[in-house]
């Protein structure tokens, strides 16, 4: 088996249109899919799709244990925009493995990190 990549994340959503407002205008990433209780969006050459929770069973169980870390080309430009926009974020923290990032949630409590990675200055 040869791995590609990311094909895209899929995650359940209390509220869709509340979601789709955040993940669209707040974030300002692409609509692509748009169907009664599926959303999607593109963000670089990513793809997340949001679904309105119609489970039977684990309905109501956001966030949880789920990350997922987008690579951006301006770390400090990006925290600001979501400042700006807001959304609550966390400091911008430099990790020694030279990464710069930041966390953030959507309104359902998933766990975001933007970050860029920044080379060791010697």
């Amino acid at each position: 088996m040869n791995v590609q990549g990311l094909f895209y994340a899929f995650i359940y959503v209390s509220d869709l249109e509340r979601s789709k407002k955040f993940y669209g205008e707040t974030l300002g990433w692409k609509p692509g899919t748009i169907e009664k209780d599926v959303a999607g969006f593109s963000f670089g050459d990513a793809y997340l799709v949001i679904h309105a929770d119609n489970r039977k069973e684990g309905k109501g169980q956001y966030g949880g244990g789920m990350w997922i870390a987008v690579k951006v080309d301006n770390v400090a430009g990006a925290h600001a925009e979501l400042k700006a926009n807001g959304v609550r974020v966390g400091e911008i923290l430099k990790q020694p493995w030279g990464e710069h990032q930041f966390y953030f949630d959507d309104p359902d409590g998933y766990h975001w990190s933007f970050g860029q990675h920044v080379a060791p200055s010697n």
